[in-house]
């Protein structure tokens, strides 16, 4: 039977989706490291005619796989080169992966509107709606890993090669676009069949055909590693079939953050959800029905490994975000609550919120605080508290009414984000000193870099030429004193004067000041220059 017809409600997350997305790319820049540092990588593929070895600052690129960056690329093929159209190759894939949750409810539970729910819940959440506009991998990989879900689902019914084979195909399409930890989404749902088929279904066939996913995932990805590998060089050779699997694997069980961790993130990571009454009263009735146990499988099996692997950033677990909403989904199916203001504890999080915010802007403007502007707070501030007002008024007629009427409500919550948000946000935006760095370049500079340099500058500023790092004081001074024209990018305390004739250019720069010196300026405050300090030191 065709699902269109009962499809049709999908245009509400489609909608919040885009909005959001339009909304962030017109008032919000491209963040640094991370996504400057991507886009650097698909320009300079671009700049080296590089398609196979991805090429930050003119050398290889071993970090990240290429999927992402021939995505850009394929933009800029298609649009020319431009910052505009960027944002949505992101939303795309966050748009087939609401259909995917759709279709997946659908093949657990065969109800159509508890499948709606879902699409609705997680185009809405507002962790998922950030990354959606974002210019980074997981909501790519969250499409590979619903696909190859949804393909062992069938398989567990069908018992189709095919399905093996598709799945095989989304593992290949998660290995080029983050690597092998797709696995830890994907194996899991697979190994544990036997708890969510009929008994006596799973035999050492499904095993089998397990296995030949896997080969089939490995194939994919070495259609792109063998070229990669022949043609990068022996350096990039063994960091990317050496160092990118059990370095990494060797090196997530150094124990950098506690066990813990995730579980603080969770409230921010599921809102406005987690406030959702019907969810909570559902929780209690949920039977551990098959289409249960996948999602319990597919949520405790990555929460868990994760847990225990000590590089944990927030975004690895953007991926589970659409189990959770099927899970959230079922839970309110099982609610059996009639007609009420479901919506009042989201809209008090909202006036509790907006609130909070206007009491922070008349206290001493500490910390992270001190670079925002009061003025733009209170504005966010005071839409956040006509949001809630509005939402406590209207009585849904049921459960989904007032589910549909949250939604809804997440998408001016993200523009009083981006309202709020405007002076912080420009502290990160660096078109202006990557101008200043392709300008000193077309003038014959030599450009340095003081500590690691993570690419944010040459997309930004369409550089040609690479930086110089250097770490040492050492270092930058006798290579300021053997080189005629050079400048130095550096990042020093915003306390720290910087005399016009020292410099070629300033800007605030987070919570510092990024200044680029010229030789005079190198020499009389290279001490007191600092190094970068990305958002985190290591590629994640």
């Amino acid at each position: 039977m065709s699902h269109a017809p009962q499809a049709k409600g999908l245009w509400l997350p489609f909608l919040i989706l885009a909005g959001t997305c339009l909304l962030f790319s017109l008032a919000l820049p491209f963040f640094p490291v991370d996504e400057t540092r991507y886009l650097s990588v698909a320009w300079e593929m671009r700049v080296h005619d590089s398609f196979i070895v991805p090429i930050q600052n003119a050398l290889p690129y071993s970090h990240k796989p290429p999927l992402l960056f021939w995505l850009i690329n394929l933009d800029w093929l298609l649009f020319g080169v431009n910052e505009g159209t960027l944002r949505f190759i992101p939303l795309i894939f966050s748009l087939f992966n609401v259909c995917l949750v759709y279709r997946i409810a659908l093949q657990l539970w065969e109800d159509r509107k508890l499948a709606l729910n879902a699409a609705v819940i997680l185009g809405s959440t507002f962790s998922y709606l950030l990354w959606s506009s974002v210019i980074m991998f997981d909501v790519i990989l969250s499409f590979w890993v619903l696909v190859a879900v949804s393909a062992f689902i069938r398989a567990g019914r069908e018992r189709r090669f095919a399905d093996f084979a598709l799945a095989g195909a989304a593992i290949g399409g998660g290995f080029l676009t983050k690597g092998p930890v797709v696995l830890v989404y994907i194996l899991p749902v697979a190994l544990f069949a036997f708890w969510w088929q009929p008994k006596g279904e799973v035999t050492p066939k499904w095993y089998g055909f397990l296995l030949l996913s896997l080969l089939i995932g490995i194939a994919v990805v070495l259609a792109w590693l063998i070229p990669a590998a022949l043609t990068g060089g022996e350096v990039y050779r063994k960091a990317i079939l050496w160092g990118q699997t059990v370095n990494r694997m060797a090196n997530s069980f150094a124990h950098k953050r506690p066990l813990w961790w995730y579980l603080q993130w969770v409230p921010a990571l599921l809102a406005p959800w987690i406030f959702f009454a019907p969810l909570w009263r559902g929780c209690r009735r949920l039977t551990l029905d098959a289409g249960t146990r996948v999602v319990f499988t597919w949520i405790v099996s990555g929460f868990v490994v994760f847990s225990f692997l000590s590089g944990k950033q927030v975004h690895y677990l953007i991926p589970l975000i659409p189990a959770c909403s099927l899970l959230a989904a079922k839970a309110i199916a099982c609610s059996q609550d009639s007609a009420r203001r479901f919506q009042l504890p989201i809209a008090i999080f909202y006036l509790i919120l907006g609130a909070a915010i206007v009491a922070l802007t008349f206290l001493k403007q500490r910390g992270a605080l001190q670079y925002f502007d009061p003025g733009e707070l209170r504005i966010a501030a005071a839409g956040l508290m006509l949001l809630g007002a509005a939402l406590s008024f209207p009585r849904p007629r049921d459960v989904s009414a007032a589910l549909r009427l949250v939604a809804v409500s997440a998408l001016p919550f993200c523009a009083l984000v981006a309202v709020g948000c405007q002076t912080f946000s420009g502290r990160y935006d660096l078109h202006a000193v990557s101008a200043a760095v392709l300008k000193k370049q077309q003038e014959g500079y030599q450009v340095l870099h003081q500590g690691k340099y993570h690419g944010q500058y040459h997309f930004m500023g369409r550089l040609q030429l690479p930086l110089v790092e250097l770490e040492g004081s050492d270092q930058i001074r006798r290579y300021a004193q053997t080189h005629d024209k050079v400048a130095l990018v550096s990042y020093t305390p915003p306390g720290q004067a910087v005399q016009p004739e020292e410099a070629f250019f300033r800007q605030p720069f987070r919570s510092k000041q990024v200044v680029l010196w010229n030789s005079r300026g190198i020499m009389q405050n290279l001490d007191g220059a600092k190094a970068a300090a990305p958002l985190h030191q290591g590629e994640q």
